[in-house]
């Protein structure tokens, strides 16, 4: 029979970027009981090498002069973390103090275990004479470790997603069988925890996001905090014994298995016995057929991420709506009136509101009126935008623009490569890099807050492997999920760096912050003007003006839209106007009062989107 308690804390800790977290450990009682709870240890990858770091101290688990290490070392600080703390071992060893190491494949990996395997374990979980993997200590936890390790090795797996996550999921199940099993994996790239079948003990999980403010993550055993001046932007995945907050913590299922990547849920089991599954590749993978043609048609709920994840219990809130795919027609109206208390006696206007007609959408009907009435001269700008230029050379008080349209929309093309599997970094040929040079630089900003973004870009890359589809697919979905639409928060003068900060903006920050990212990353990135029917979305805000969103360039496939601010490739819903490297390419309305005003000026906007039955 499983025993129903246990005193070991297990603690993990997934950063997007580079983190460095302050362990302060609780401190027991001054005299020790020989039968009670004894050590600590702690498991990390500094900077992000493969090769992982550990201390341990088999005796005590308060504050000690090595635990300083745990918040004062500069070498304390990675992306992963793993903690065990109070272990129930007979013999307070070092050798026996878990987590255990062991190098395989050109990587450390780290294991911890809570809970006891019964008697005849090692008949159950048989370690064949010539693996490579032995016990150096005389725990079971170590036994099970290097039992796994063999199983991992004879499927010739380099890394915990080379398995299979189903099939890992099996194998944990396997030492589960053994006894008591809540267990913590971790190669430098992914960490997996399981929770023991018959409910032994607990584990939760919590993903933060910044701005963490002084929030303090605190049980009876340990006490975390991100109070570090360079992690106030770093988002967190922890998954601990017993939650560290008042927050809301999930609760993982007897027998469910979770994998999380750079801060990120990659995968998380039924809490049933898994299937018999072959080993596969990693979970994020550009789906195939109609379920990446729904993605295409910007529907909302629907992503490679949530598509590819049937078992997986991301949530993804604001959005459900089944949509056919196909083509349809929108119609819309833009009223734009400017009003001034002094008269404006000469100005020039540019405008950018005939919506774009190509092989993907086609303007059936376009009108455009401007009060008071003046000729105009229509032109395409050097970004291909059907332009119109007015100047005004007599006086008013009201300038009054309606625009109407009837625009036809196909959904788009499939976004995988036919040929191949597309990584960063993207190969250019030399007359192309010229070519996409003005959409390759990043805002000027100043280095510092560069490098930051740079990072944050790369913690995508790195938990996609490199994938270019999934790498931004991943951004675009983060964004939504993660930043907070907020009407107002924002101006025209707002950086992508001061959006990544507060974690908040609308739908023109957001589309900034997905460009900059993307350019960092070597994706050529633009920015996009047009409208959003907003029919299946909760946030009708965004319908009230024109409507933002970034276009990326793919070699097979052209120019293709992500939407940050609803986690959607664009497609059915979008209609496209004006591009342009920035906002001030595609500004639908600019101009320039020359003479007159300099009194109080207002703006109304007026803007219907609807899709014709």
């Amino acid at each position: 029979m499983k025993p129903t308690s246990s005193t070991s804390q297990l603690l993990a800790l997934s950063f997007d970027t580079q983190s460095s977290p302050t362990i302060v450990m609780a401190s027991p009682e001054d005299t020790l009981d020989e039968e009670g709870p004894t050590g600590w240890g702690f498991a990390w990858y500094p900077g992000d090498d493969r090769a992982a770091a550990l201390i341990k101290d088999p005796i005590r688990t308060g504050p000690t002069a090595m635990s300083q290490v745990l918040h004062d070392w500069e070498r304390f600080r990675g992306t992963q973390f793993v903690c065990h703390i109070r272990g129930a071992a007979k013999r307070s060893t070092e050798q026996d103090t878990q987590p255990f190491s062991r190098s395989y494949a050109g990587r450390d990996w780290i294991f911890a275990h809570n809970g006891d395997l019964k008697r005849g374990f090692k008949e159950l979980l048989v370690i064949p004479g010539d693996s490579p993997f032995e016990p150096v200590g005389h725990t079971d936890s170590e036994h099970a470790f290097c039992w796994l390790l063999t199983q991992i090795r004879n499927l010739r797996a380099r890394r915990l997603a080379d398995v299979g996550w189903p099939t890992l999921h099996g194998l944990l199940q396997k030492i589960d069988e053994a006894g008591a099993a809540n267990l913590l994996i971790a190669d430098g790239q992914d960490v997996v925890a399981y929770r023991d079948l018959e409910a032994f003990n607990t584990l939760h999980y919590l993903r933060r996001v910044p701005p963490h403010g002084d929030v303090l993550h605190r049980n009876e055993h340990i006490e975390l905090r991100l109070n570090h001046a360079f992690d106030e932007t770093r988002s967190m995945f922890m998954i601990s014994t017993t939650p560290l907050s008042d927050e809301h913590w999930t609760a993982m299922e007897p027998g469910q298995m979770l994998v999380a990547r750079l801060a990120s849920l990659q995968w998380l089991s039924p809490s049933t016995k898994p299937s018999n599954v072959s080993p596969s590749s990693p979970l994020l993978t550009p789906p195939i057929g109609p379920p990446m043609l729904q993605v295409m048609s910007g529907q909302p709920g629907q992503s490679s991420v949530s598509q590819q994840a049937q078992t997986v219990a991301v949530p993804v809130e604001r959005r459900k709506m089944v949509r056919p795919a196909g083509s349809r027609v929108v119609s819309l109206f833009h009223e734009t009136i400017y009003r001034y208390d002094k008269p404006i006696e000469r100005s020039s206007h540019l405008f950018r509101l005939r919506p774009v007609h190509d092989l993907t959408q086609e303007v059936l009907e376009f009108d455009f009126s401007m009060t008071p009435a003046q000729k105009m001269r229509s032109f395409e700008d050097v970004f291909g935008n059907q332009s119109s230029r007015a100047t005004i050379d007599h006086p008013y008080n009201e300038l009054k623009l309606v625009s109407k349209s009837r625009v036809l929309v196909h959904a788009p093309l499939s976004l995988s490569s036919p040929t191949r599997r597309t990584s960063i970094p993207l190969v250019w040929m030399p007359w192309q890099r010229q070519m996409m040079t003005p959409y390759l630089l990043p805002p000027e900003l100043p280095e510092t807050q560069l490098r930051e973004l740079s990072d944050f870009a790369m913690s995508f890359v790195e938990r996609q492997d490199y994938n270019l589809i999934n790498t931004l697919l991943d951004l675009n979905e983060t964004i939504f999920k993660d930043f907070s639409y907020v009407s107002g928060s924002t101006t025209l003068e707002t950086t992508p760096f001061d959006v990544y900060a507060e974690r908040r903006g609308v739908c023109q920050d957001f589309a900034n912050l997905f460009i900059c990212l993307a350019r960092l990353m070597g994706v050529p990135s633009r920015y996009r003007v047009g409208y959003i029917y907003t029919g299946g979305y909760e946030n009708k805000v965004q319908s009230d003006a024109s409507h933002a969103w970034a276009e990326v360039y793919l070699p097979w496939r052209g120019w293709l839209g992500f939407d940050p601010t609803n986690g959607v490739v664009a497609g059915l819903d979008h209609v496209r106007v004006a591009c342009g490297r920035n906002y001030r390419d595609a500004s639908p309305t600019s101009g320039t009062i020359f003479r007159g005003g300099g009194g109080i000026e207002t703006l109304t906007v007026n803007v219907r989107v609807e899709v014709d039955e």
